[in-house]
């Protein structure tokens, strides 16, 4: 297939053959193809002539070997396949240079491209089967090639060809010794050349490996080189493979790993690479991502003190979070069942669940279901996930996690520490405590009766009674049903001097008359019965002459009939009774006869004429 034209960033190819004049203008191995001017060309050249020679396990073996570096803000990815010469000699080369900008050549293309038939991207007359074939000449104005759209190779290679996800399965064949060797070895020396001696599989699939483990945490050129003949060769990239029967490796500066060698005594990170691909190979790569740095190290003492950190028991690397997602499938080892039913586990458990995403404390509330008989051994780490995911509830959370808090309610006792907890931080803080948004969660998720009840009891317990009648004012403003819930529990506590100093509150609201309308809306008995609360929670149980007028003068001129009824319903007989019923009378005739008429104006003078 040929790739369509489109914008966007373009890289050049550069065919290198045997000729015997090439576009610099020698003879042997040499560019003779490509999109490159002339300067370019050049530039390029004196990068890669060194490594553009194939390299052979035997005669007659055609399999590819693939370079990949990078040089300042710029890329190359060379293919180099064996071939014989046009005069059918064994030992001659035909080398694919792509190059461009290293954005657009990073290292998860130069990977794919290792796996890829480049003939399914490379223009027309470059490509192999046209090259191999003879059918293009040189000197017939082949030379100057089309640019490549690196959008649409990426494209091909790793949205729809899907060779990284075919790497990921190669990678399981890496021999777990070789990669923790390798692993050791980056850890030790970021960054530092590095020669793999005899490995059993390609490498790239190597390669692949270790950047999944390890990309985000060493830094480094992360440059290879599949396919050599030894290491002898100048400005070769970081990793370089050789074959294992001898002939290999010359360069002293590079560190070298023999995958058929004893491996030696171990160094420093040994144990630390060892548990870290256990933990990758165990839990997957994305548990892996969840323990990364922000930044790749490139000092071999942060990289330690950052393996360190990530080990939550002597012996055992992991993520906390996968360790909570595999406990209900029974897919624990002796070492993490020890460490999540030990008590010393739950401070980082904690801690790491106070930094998980909504979606994971879902999941994990999706997981850990109650009837869960896996999870009985851990029945105080359930816990813990209901009072994170209650706390991310409570500060607003989606639907998602709202779904699951419903399906299995938290507990009463998971309720009342949330309670105290965020009550506490907000004294720590001297915030302003929203009551509102834990009504509605608790009641939205359907919190039991009794944690209501004793959610309910412990808020009125720790506010002001002036506080809790502001909020039934302004939460019935917003949510009617979650002010009434609130005003019974106010109703219910006992009775202290405090009580008689919400008056403040009351008298700015005519006592609460339009909050009363709108938690009972068109019925007069329910407003009674609300009026009767807020007695409760301003005047108490008893009420004297002196309580009924403080009520009536923070009612206003015109006093609700519901508060007038409650008055009647609690107050003592005799003057407290008189004064409310005066006040029935003066509302009655106030609403049924017309004004009284001025002096001067009462009909006519009945007294006859005057003289």
């Amino acid at each position: 297939m040929s790739l369509p034209a489109r914008g966007g960033p373009r890289a050049d190819i550069t065919v290198y053959q045997w000729s015997e004049r090439s576009l610099t203008g020698r003879g042997d191995v040499g560019p003779v193809a490509t999109s490159l001017d002339r300067e370019a060309l050049l530039r390029w050249n004196s990068r890669i002539e060194h490594l553009v020679w194939a390299s052979q396990e035997h005669p007659g073996d055609t399999t590819p070997g693939f370079v990949y570096f990078r040089h300042e803000n710029e890329a190359a990815v060379l293919r180099k396949l064996p071939v014989r010469d046009p005069n059918g000699r064994a030992g001659s080369t035909l080398t694919h240079v792509l190059t461009g900008p290293a954005g657009g050549i990073d290292l998860h293309l130069a990977l794919a491209a290792c796996r890829s038939d480049w003939d399914d991207w490379l223009p027309p007359p470059v490509r192999q089967s046209a090259l191999l074939d003879g059918q293009a000449a040189r000197g017939s104005g082949a030379e100057r090639l089309e640019r490549v759209p690196l959008d649409l190779v990426r494209q091909l290679l790793v949205e729809e060809q899907r060779l990284l996800g075919t790497l990921d399965t190669a990678a399981e064949d890496v021999p777990d010794d070789l990669l923790v060797r390798l692993a050791e070895a980056l850890m030790e020396q970021p960054g530092a050349p590095l020669t793999v001696v005899g490995s059993p599989v390609d490498g790239e699939v190597v390669v692949h490996a270790l950047a999944g483990l390890l990309g985000r945490v060493v830094l480094g050129s992360w440059g290879f080189a599949t396919r050599e003949e030894n290491d002898a060769a100048k400005d070769l990239p970081q990793f370089v493979f050789v074959r294992g029967d001898g002939t290999g490796t010359r360069h002293a500066t590079r560190r070298r790993v023999d995958a058929k060698a004893d491996p030696g005594p171990p160094g420093p990170l040994r144990d630390q690479a060892a548990r870290l691909v256990a933990f990758q190979r165990r839990r997957g790569t994305g548990a892996l991502s969840r323990l990364l740095p922000d930044q790749p190290m490139a000092n071999p003492s942060k990289i330690r003190e950052w393996a360190a950190g990530h080990q939550v028991a002597p012996g055992l690397m992991s993520d906390v979070m996968s360790l909570l997602e595999a406990a209900p499938q029974g897919d624990l080892s002796d070492r993490e069942d020890a460490y999540l039913r030990s008590p010393t586990a739950v401070p980082r458990i904690q801690l790491e669940l106070d930094r998980a995403t909504e979606g994971q404390l879902a999941r994990l509330l999706a997981l850990w279901r109650p009837d869960s008989l896996e999870l009985q051994p851990y029945r105080h780490l359930r816990e813990e996930i209901h009072t994170w995911a209650l706390h991310r509830a409570f500060d607003g959370a989606g639907g998602d996690l709202l779904r699951e808090l419903s399906l299995a309610p938290p507990g009463g006792r998971v309720v009342y520490r949330v309670l105290e907890e965020r009550l506490e931080s907000a004294a720590r803080r001297r915030a302003d405590f929203d009551v509102l948004p834990l009504l509605r969660i608790a009641l939205q998720i359907g919190v039991s009766q009794t944690a209501l009840d004793d959610m309910m009891r412990l808020l009125v317990a720790r506010f002001s009674m002036a506080f809790l009648m502001s909020e039934v004012d302004r939460i019935s403003r917003i949510a009617p049903a979650q002010a009434r819930t609130l005003l019974e529990s106010c109703a219910r506590r006992r009775p202290g001097k405090e009580r008689h100093h919400p008056f403040d509150i009351m008298r700015r609201t005519q006592f609460h008359a339009e909050a009363v309308d709108r938690m009972a809306p068109q019925n007069p008995w329910q407003a009674v019965h609300l009026y009767r609360l807020l007695l409760l929670c301003t005047t108490g149980e008893q009420l004297g002459q002196r309580e009924v007028l403080d009520v009536l003068e923070a009612a206003g001129r015109t006093p609700s009939p519901a508060l007038l009824q409650a008055l009647l319903d609690g107050c003592r007989r005799g003057k407290a009774q008189d004064t409310v019923h005066a006040v029935v009378v003066q509302q009655y005739f106030r609403q049924h006869l017309p004004a009284r008429p001025h002096d001067g104006d009462h009909g006519p003078d009945r007294r006859g004429p005057r003289d």
